[in-house]
């Protein structure tokens, strides 16, 4: 097998996450992978992985070359798409999304884009933590109300925003009384997520308020701050697709609709030798027109590239 074929199995690897799992998705045996890294190797004169029986991560080394190796497939891939247009936008794509996002608005949308491309394949991680890009194998990460990585090896393109809404149950608000004032939700219970900041910033008359919440719960998902918040323990914020059908069957209610929340802007993060994949851009395209709803804010500078 030529270099180009040994660096085309590393990104596979690093894609899947483990020498077996790109070893099925070849058709090649454990033992022929194995042999085409230990060749790259020796071409490179450096160690490329750090196995263990638990894990795989690349080294310093292997991850300078993984981007590369990323660079180098892709344009191996785009010069045969220039002859063959068919096989433009084809391939295995690793997606990260938060669980809520991937379950409401990402998934149930999927149907549109594999039917304008039917030679993608994609892998869709649901998770509530910031995917690692490069040592996780994710080709792209689609990520919600997060503060962006302060790095110029990410290309962050906005997508959509949501409107935030503040809600508790009757059951809550029977108990509890109903907050009349920005002020006043100090002393309600807040139903929080794991590392979300107990104080809200809120604009109420055309003024700046904030208000720091008791958090009297901390949940890991959106769904299941929700499903708190339904239960009566407490008030909390949501993007307004999450609670959107609670609101409109009375199990949520909104709270001080005239202070509105910041938006809750929504990236896609790729690594930057990705941009221009034909593969990325349609995935891209396809949430920015499936997701939107307010006009999305720019990313903050600091030096970033964007896309």
């Amino acid at each position: 097998m030529d270099f180009l074929g040994r660096a085309r199995t590393l990104v596979r690897i690093v894609e899947a996450g483990s020498f077996s799992s790109a070893a099925r998705s070849l058709g090649l045996s454990l033992a022929a992978i194995s042999r085409q890294i230990g060749t790259l190797e020796e071409e490179l004169g450096a160690k490329l992985f750090v196995r263990t029986t638990r894990s795989l991560h690349l080294t310093d080394e292997g991850r300078r070359f993984f981007e590369h190796a990323t660079r180098l497939v892709r344009e191996a891939d785009a010069a045969m798409a220039s002859v063959r247009p068919d096989r433009a936008i084809g391939g295995r794509v690793v997606v990260s999304a938060s669980v809520t996002l991937g379950v409401m608005r990402i998934v149930p949308a999927l149907p549109a884009l594999l039917d304008a491309h039917p030679a993608l394949e994609l892998e869709m991680r649901l998770e509530d933590h910031e995917a690692e890009l490069v040592g996780e194998g994710v080709d792209i990460a689609v990520r919600a109300g997060m503060a962006l990585p302060d790095t110029t090896n990410l290309v962050a393109q906005s997508i959509a925003t949501f409107p935030r809404v503040l809600v508790a149950s009757p059951a809550y608000l029977r108990r509890h009384g109903l907050p009349r004032t920005v002020d006043s939700l100090a002393s309600h219970a807040a139903v929080l997520g794991l590392s979300s900041p107990a104080t809200w910033h809120f604009v109420e008359d055309g003024e700046k308020r904030t208000v720091t919440m008791v958090p009297k719960l901390r949940v890991a998902t959106l769904l299941g701050i929700r499903s708190a918040v339904e239960a009566g323990l407490g008030i909390a914020a949501f993007p307004d697709f999450v609670v959107k059908d609670a609101m409109a069957d009375g199990s949520l209610r909104v709270l001080l609709p005239e202070a509105t929340l910041p938006l809750v802007p929504v990236y896609a993060l790729y690594r930057i030798e990705n941009r221009g994949s034909p593969r990325i851009d349609a995935i891209a395209s396809h949430l920015r027109a499936t997701l939107p709803t307010e006009p999305a804010p720019a990313p903050p500078a600091r030096g970033r590239r964007r896309a």
